[in-house]
């Protein structure tokens, strides 16, 4: 029998855990040594993952829940912050700190976790899992993956959808050691990159709407952020949005028939599968943390990820008039050197050792992808 991973969004007391390129400060309630070795294991693969300069602050909570939940995830959240890449979008603090290179949130845990004291769990991090329990360190890596940012804003009352309605009543009696926000009918940095098969943004529909909520229980929503999808053999992830949406999980995971138990994609789907287990973020999702704004570990090896990172470099970046173009692979070896814009659409071409005028360009967000014969490259732009 599967259990659900719940998402729930709001926007102490270290136990320190070294990493290479991201540390996380993490308080327990109601938990056992032994379930905490196996969930700083977990968060020392996110630690080796993903980079930050600001430690990560962690709540986790042991204690009953729902029989068929494994977790529950609060993130707390932060909008407007200096540096922030877009306006008037939440940003887990996290991902936030981690972007202004200091504490936007001092006092405050960034990731609130409750995980389930009835489940039977497996300890064991080597990947053994006995018939019948769930494996904590696949629970707690895909927990964490959410208060990373992998999250969406979306809710749905009646026929009517919405980003940024969601209340803490929405969840009691849980609670949260942070104040809740006011989520100003704002979508998540997530949320702005969602879009239909037909590529139509979630984040133009009307908000609240009875069109986002036909969109929430349609199968029909895509993530369109070019990491993500070079690492989904260029097209678009499916995201989980089944005829009858589910709070904590609709929008806010993969799809679970796009990417099941067995694969290397499986570990941000919503159900958790008994005696299995999952220690690899996939690179789907680490595609999508790339897209939102995280910085990746440059030794991590991911498969299916772009490579070559330092294959070209874009400056200055951001810009609002002129970019140059510079990289060192011979001329006969590069195929193209394209500008995309969110929808993954080519707006214009780029010389190699070059400068480009994007006046004209609307502000916003681009993608430069840089294609040779064995692989390709694909870095953010912002145009300001």
């Amino acid at each position: 029998m599967k259990k659900l991973y719940l998402l729930f969004i709001a926007f102490c007391f270290p136990i320190f855990i070294n990493a290479q390129t991201a540390s996380f400060n993490i308080t327990y309630t109601g938990i056992t040594p032994q379930a905490q070795a196996a969930f700083q294991y977990a968060a020392t693969i996110w630690g080796n993952t993903v980079t930050s300069a600001v430690p990560i602050k962690v709540l986790v909570h042991f204690q009953p829940l729902l029989s068929s939940m494994l977790g529950i995830t609060f993130p707390n959240g932060r909008k407007n912050f200096s540096g922030a890449p877009i306006a008037d979008t939440w940003y887990s603090t996290s991902l936030a700190n981690s972007i202004a290179g200091v504490e936007l949130n001092p006092g405050e845990v960034d990731i609130e976790m409750y995980l389930n004291s009835t489940t039977v769990w497996n300890y064991d991090t080597t990947g053994t899992v006995p018939a019948g329990q769930y494996d904590l360190v696949t629970v707690a890596l895909h927990e964490l993956g959410h208060g990373l940012g992998f999250l969406s804003l979306a809710k749905k009352t009646s026929t009517t959808g919405s980003f940024g309605l969601l209340m803490a009543s929405d969840f009691a009696p849980l609670t949260t050691s942070f104040q809740w926000p006011n989520l100003d009918t704002l979508p998540s940095v997530f949320d702005r990159l969602l879009v239909t098969y037909l590529n139509a943004e979630l984040d133009t529909f009307p908000n609240p709407s009875t069109t986002l909520g036909t969109t929430f229980s349609g199968n029909n929503v895509y993530f369109i952020g070019s990491y993500a999808m070079a690492a989904n053999g260029g097209n678009k992830p499916r995201i989980y949005a089944p005829a009858t949406f589910a709070l904590g999980s609709s929008i806010t995971h993969l799809n679970e028939a796009t990417y099941p138990a067995g694969t290397i994609n499986e570990l941000m789907t919503p159900n958790g599968t008994p005696s299995s287990a999952n220690h690899n973020p996939g690179p789907i999702c680490i595609g999508i943390l790339k897209d939102i704004g995280w910085i990746i570990n440059p030794n991590l090896s991911v498969p299916d990820l772009t490579t070559n990172e330092n294959t070209f470099s874009i400056y200055p970046n951001p810009s609002h008039d002129n970019i140059f173009f510079s990289s060192s692979i011979p001329k006969e070896k590069i195929k193209s050197i394209e500008l995309k814009n969110i929808l993954g659409e080519n707006v214009m071409s780029l010389e190699n050792n070059s400068t480009t005028d994007v006046t004209r360009l609307p502000n916003g967000i681009y993608f430069i992808t840089l294609v040779c014969k064995d692989f390709q490259v694909v870095k953010k732009f912002i145009k300001n």
